[in-house]
């Protein structure tokens, strides 16, 4: 394997023991735990940490270790109210310049969400979440706003599964499910409305804790 692809695939695995919160939230760990967990060896995982950085997901500290970023409400408030701009954009795009060869991926992505949903297995249902909302921004052709909306996303995913997580995995399957349909239709308006809802449902959440 190329070092770009282990750097890719070691970014991978960093970022789903992050979003299903087996690295800890506001934790720090030494390189060599995470190699540990991880099964990474030193020089990919040393560049997906970089990127992880980066992207303000994690902090190195010189002589200290990694911190895994906290879970701020007032944070995530901030960030569900920038995404909700940036997936707007990139669904009312997506819905206008999709193919029909796109749209047969998207409902392929679809039946693989039903079946991780039907199989109660939220780690997968959250990858297939992922590589739909990359598809999707794909088909939307605007590259600055789906690299600027990437690690919101997995923000996003991670505040999901420790606030709702299982008890509301049918539940967020059926609006995803509402969401998929609306842009394989093309309706722009019933996309955005949807996505608009998705993203609601989660700053409630956090004003609740908040009391917003």
């Amino acid at each position: 394997m190329s070092k770009n692809n282990l750097s890719s695939k070691a970014y991978k695995i960093l970022e789903e023991l992050i979003v299903t919160v087996k690295l800890k939230p506001g934790k720090t760990y030494s390189e060599k735990e995470l190699m540990a967990l991880s099964d990474i060896s030193r020089t990919p995982l040393r560049e997906a940490l970089l990127k992880l950085s980066n992207e303000t997901i994690i902090n190195i500290i010189p002589r200290s270790g990694i911190k895994i970023s906290d879970i701020n409400m007032s944070n995530q408030l901030s960030i569900l109210e920038t995404r909700k701009v940036l997936d707007n954009l990139l669904i009312s795009r997506a819905t206008r310049y999709i193919t029909s060869s796109e749209k047969d991926r998207i409902l392929e992505l679809k039946q693989c969400m039903q079946m991780a949903t039907d199989n109660k297995d939220i780690e997968e249902f959250l990858k297939i979440d992922k590589q739909l909302d990359q598809f999707i921004f794909e088909c939307a052709r605007n590259e600055f706003a789906s690299n600027a909306t990437a690690p919101l996303h997995i923000r996003s995913r991670r505040f999901w599964f420790f606030f709702k997580g299982i008890d509301d995995l049918e539940n967020c399957a059926a609006i995803h499910m509402k969401l998929i349909d609306a842009v394989l239709a093309s309706n722009e308006k019933e996309a955005v409305r949807i996505s608009t809802e998705i993203i609601d449902s989660l700053i409630n959440v956090v004003k609740k804790y908040i009391n917003i």
